[in-house]
């Protein structure tokens, strides 16, 4: 299906932490092709490490597309993780100290997260021009641009909007859906709680706008539906870029058996938050672009809507880039470990990481993809884009008019 010419179009940029590298490879390949063909997102919508890289679009609309993806592979490469986190053998004293403070009840050494994330907070100031991100939402060139963050206190999710003058309203989705909108003007502390990985990383207090103040984790916590906001906000068609798999993993009863440690149930609950919610998401949008091209079956659903005071259903059509199987990251990332932090080189390697994988106690695939989200390495963000290249040129030549709606198509651009 071809839905090329005038409309709006959403970017959806999901979790990913060292993984967005994915994201930063496929974006290189689809922000040309989207511009060529005149519908270049104004619509950013970013979680977790995908708040990072909406932004540093936001930040860079007003170039064209070869100018902003060189940008995007600044910014991927400046988040080493010297530059993301302070080392945690820094922050053993810290931790030891709050711990036993809370132990015997004196709250005000509250222990909020085992990394500090003091230098994520400084290279998201020193790397993004926020100036030129203002200016862009102000000149109408990104209508909406938000990060997703969730209340600690409620686990609502909440979606902090900078939006264009032309932007009057905002969705107010029903209560049942637990989602907001509040409209602010971006900072680093917006960024930081979007990113903020639950017990890992502390919490974060964000104080604009007054109606949100609060302390926030990650966007990726509690959000069950990562695409629902490009619909509320009425575009026409919307591109996701995830990392986790577009596909779930294949049945295997002998694994089934083998022996688990915590590192493994540690990768299937992330694998629940960060992985899941974008693929079914993806699958109940190709669905329901069906339904809603069905003759027969649309007005039925119309009909039931606007009782309820819903609009009718509209076919979106959309671009999805995701890794077919999400062990390929895993491998890479135990791949990167061995070779430049762990065996010989351990003594020049990240202590961090090999205390992560001395904990995690196997090369097991699933620790594998709890040492992706932290493997701020720069041979791991190379290799890592260019899987993200090669699935969007798969995705491109799979399907020449870009668009797909049908449940099938939920599927194209990956092979088996």
């Amino acid at each position: 299906m071809s839905s090329s010419g005038p409309g709006r179009t959403a970017l959806v940029l999901d979790a990913g932490g060292a993984r967005s590298a994915y994201q930063v490879g496929a974006l290189a390949v689809l922000l040309p092709e989207l511009e060529r063909r005149g519908e270049t997102p104004t619509v950013l919508l970013g979680t977790s490490a995908g708040a990072l890289l909406s932004a540093a679009l936001t930040a860079t609309a007003h170039e064209d597309a070869a100018t902003r993806v060189a940008r995007l592979e600044d910014v991927l490469f400046e988040t080493t993780k010297d530059r993301v986190m302070r080392p945690f053998w820094r922050q053993v004293p810290e931790v030891a100290l709050r711990y036993t403070s809370e132990t015997f009840g004196l709250s005000w050494f509250r222990l909020r997260g085992f990394v500090g994330t003091g230098p994520l907070a400084a290279t998201l100031e020193r790397s993004l021009d926020w100036d030129a991100l203002h200016d862009n939402v102000d000149r109408g060139l990104v209508e909406v641009s938000a990060v997703t963050a969730t209340a600690v206190r409620t686990g609502r999710v909440t979606l902090f909007a900078e939006t264009a003058p032309s932007v009057t309203d905002l969705p107010t989705p029903t209560t049942e859906h637990h989602r907001r909108y509040l409209r602010t003007r971006l900072s680093v502390p917006h960024l930081l709680a979007s990113s903020a990985i639950p017990v890992l990383f502390p919490s974060v207090f964000v104080d604009d706008p007054d109606e949100g103040a609060g302390w926030y984790v990650d966007g990726a916590t509690r959000r069950r539906h990562p695409l629902a906001p490009a619909v509320e906000l009425g575009v026409d068609r919307v591109v996701a870029v995830g990392t986790g798999s577009l596909r779930p993993t294949p049945a295997d009863p002998a694994g089934d058996r083998e022996s688990v440690d915590i590192g493994d149930g540690g990768a299937t609950l992330l694998g629940a938050v960060m992985d899941d919610p974008l693929r079914h998401d993806l699958r109940r949008l190709s669905v329901l672009n069906e339904q809603a091209s069905d003759r027969d079956l649309s007005p039925l659903m119309d009909r039931v809507r606007e009782r309820h005071g819903l609009p009718p259903y509209r076919v979106l059509p959309h671009v999805a880039v995701l890794p077919e199987f999400g062990t390929e990251i895993a491998g890479i990332a135990l791949e990167v470990f061995r070779q430049n932090h762990g065996g010989p080189l351990r003594l020049l390697g990240d202590p961090d990481l090999q205390l992560v994988h001395r904990i995690l106690g196997s090369d097991s695939p699933l620790q594998g993809e709890l040492l992706s989200y932290l493997m701020f390495d720069p041979d791991f963000f190379t290799e890592v884009a260019a899987l993200g290249r090669r699935d969007a040129q798969l995705w491109l030549r799979e399907n020449p008019d870009l668009w797909r709606t049908r449940a099938d198509d939920a599927l194209a651009g990956h092979p088996g």
